[in-house]
């Protein structure tokens, strides 16, 4: 059983409706006679827009992490292998009371991998490390890293810290949609490809 592609089309529509709306609010406070809604309240969309990129890269994140995780538990549910050679090969110095005549069963749930994950690319690198996907081996990945994180690290600090997004304009929100877009597809690339 393989993976199938999806999670990030799904995403990649909510971006892009996002990139939408963020150029509206762009048009809105560069016309001639600025809207005064959003030219009053620039900081304030600007932090939203950043905080919805942010979560749908989290989300995005987490379904595919969690398909993943999915499929390999399928895959070891039927291949019906004993627990105790599991824990044979994995604890050398097995205990009597530790053997369980069963089949071995991995059970991770999706909030196990929530717990770990975050938008931080070095959390993310972590934690597919630890179910078997090495996301480094990608060199889109690895292109696109470092913006994200820096972007991630302005959201955090826009949440933890109340500071300020008056450092971000609409356009750079754009170009980060593009950012986070690459980033996406690179995961999801390397994902399938381990699958």
């Amino acid at each position: 059983m393989t993976l199938q592609a999806g999670h990030y089309s799904a995403y990649e529509t909510l971006v892009l409706r996002l990139k939408k709306v963020i150029a509206t609010s762009q048009q809105r406070i560069t016309n001639e006679v600025p809207d005064p809604l959003f030219y009053e309240n620039l900081n304030f969309f600007a932090k939203a827009y950043l905080i919805s990129l942010c979560t749908y890269l989290e989300a995005f994140l987490q379904d595919i992490a969690w398909t993943y995780v999915s499929s390999v538990q399928s895959r070891i549910a039927t291949a019906q292998i004993p627990t105790n050679v599991v824990r044979w090969c994995i604890a050398k110095d097995t205990k009597e009371k530790d053997f369980a005549f069963e089949a071995f069963a991995l059970n991770l749930s999706r909030k196990d991998l929530a717990d770990e994950l975050s938008g931080n690319p070095g959390k993310t690198i972590a934690l597919f490390r630890k179910i078997g996907v090495n996301l480094r081996a990608s060199d889109q990945f690895e292109a696109s890293k470092e913006i994200v994180g820096i972007i991630v690290a302005k959201r955090n600090s826009i949440i933890h810290h109340s500071d300020s997004a008056v450092d971000i304009s609409m356009k750079d929100l754009l170009s980060y949609s593009d950012q986070f877009l690459a980033y996406m597809r690179a995961v999801e690339a390397i994902v399938l490809h381990v699958s």
